[in-house]
């Protein structure tokens, strides 16, 4: 089987750009054409989107066609959507890669500084293991 994740109502998927709104979840809450969908998620406006920019991920809501945003937000709570997908690998990557993204300099260089330590422990310990061997 070639899909295994198939575009339906209800089909939570991954915006991947534009930049605004790349990592955003949405909830397909209609198919407008082969190319595009109408979305939909709390806090955020309505919108066709095309395919292209969605990556559909394992997650469904169990929604109507175009449900209205008061059953769609019981429906994610139901569901803990968002939980979930934090909770998944993908999501774990999307946070780290965001937290990597918001370092300041000085946390850099702090990084840096314990790696530098650490190794220099790991090759006192090797080399006295080294020693001990001979």
């Amino acid at each position: 089987m070639p899909f295994a994740r198939q575009v339906s109502i209800g089909r939570v998927a991954l915006v991947q750009y534009p930049e605004a709104e790349a990592g955003k979840l949405v909830v397909i809450s209609d198919v407008v054409s082969p190319n595009a969908a109408l979305v939909d998620f709390p806090g955020q406006t309505r919108r066709v989107i095309s395919f292209k920019r969605l990556a559909i991920t394992d997650y469904t809501v169990d929604i109507p066609r175009l449900a209205k945003k008061a059953v769609l937000k019981k429906a994610l709570e139901e569901a803990d959507v968002e939980a979930k997908f934090a909770k998944s690998a993908w999501g774990q990557k999307l946070a780290k890669r965001a937290a990597k993204a918001a370092t300041t300099d000085f946390d850099r260089y702090k990084a840096a500084v314990q790696k530098m330590k650490r190794s220099a422990q790991v090759r006192r310990a090797f080399n006295s293991l080294k020693k001990a061997a001979k």
